[in-house]
């Protein structure tokens, strides 16, 4: 107990001795700030001292009426918790400076900085977690490898609502009108693609497109056909397909071929075979 007997000094009758004694107590008290079991008997309003009657020490301030707890004291361990502080507080107040604070909580600076490990984000019922840029900037997050340029790829929202992802220098759009978009083509939200490909079919949007493509190959198949009651033709070349013979026998055309004329032999009676002549027919 570091504490003194609050006496009077009195110039009349205390000799240089016992002024001496005084003060020397006086500042023993005053550098342990008064500790002890219990509160200094001299205490007055504004007195601050440390109870050491156990494990951590405890610091108070008296008001006059009651000791106020202002905090602990670990002689051991040498840290200090605030009065109704938690280990947070601790670590503010035992930091040695704002980077060793953040360490000791966890935190991150807000102008950047270096995470090492994984870094997750949580979020608590219906309110989710959200990366959000402030002013009317787009809000993204980077991810990045180190293989070169445009190594890249973000993932966010532009300024003007759009959601996109940006991979080696070509930008996907998630247009706010529900369009998908990557600058070269175009899906609409009523499934319709768009893209410079489609205009050899006389569109740029692939309805429109495979409608010209459909209405172009039914035209030139229909004009490729003879119309309704059109008169069959014959394709070029007469063939000789069989004789008919006196005797009897069967001769009958092949498939796509009708039968156009007949041809016999005037010279010998004796064969008394007639030819069967034939063409293959079409349409036009």
């Amino acid at each position: 107990m570091t504490q003194y007997n609050n006496v009077t000094i009195d110039p009349t009758v205390t000799n240089g001795s016992q002024l001496a004694a005084n003060i020397n107590s006086f500042r023993a008290a005053s550098l342990t700030m008064h500790s002890g079991v219990e509160r200094p008997a001299y205490a007055t309003g504004g007195t601050m001292w440390i109870s050491t009657a156990s494990k951590p020490w405890k610091l108070f301030v008296f008001d006059g009426a009651a000791d106020v707890a202002i905090g602990e004291v670990d002689p051991d361990g040498h840290g200090f918790l605030s009065a109704g502080g938690t280990g947070f507080t601790n670590d503010l107040m035992t930091a040695g400076d704002a980077a060793d604070a953040r360490n000791k909580l966890g935190a991150y600076a807000r102008n950047g900085g270096t995470l090492t490990g994984f870094v997750r984000v949580l979020f608590d019922g219906a309110t989710l977690a959200s990366f959000q840029a402030s002013g009317q900037n787009d809000a993204r997050i980077e991810f990045r490898s180190n293989n070169g340029t445009n190594s890249y790829v973000e993932v966010g929202q532009r300024s003007n609502g759009d959601g996109f992802i940006w991979s080696r220098g070509r930008e996907y759009s998630f247009g706010s009108d529900g369009r998908f978009s990557n600058g070269s083509w175009n899906i609409y939200t009523d499934g319709n693609i768009g893209g410079s490909v489609w205009g050899n079919w006389g569109s740029n949007d692939a309805f429109t497109a495979i409608s010209n493509r459909i209405e172009s190959r039914a035209s030139a198949y229909a004009n490729s056909r003879a119309a309704a009651g059109a008169r069959v033709q014959h394709d070029s070349g007469t063939y000789e397909i069989g004789t008919v013979q006196t005797t009897g026998n069967t001769v009958d055309c092949p498939d796509g071929m009708f039968i156009t004329g007949l041809r016999c032999q005037n010279y010998d009676w004796a064969v008394r075979e007639i030819y069967v002549r034939a063409k293959y027919a079409r349409n036009q």
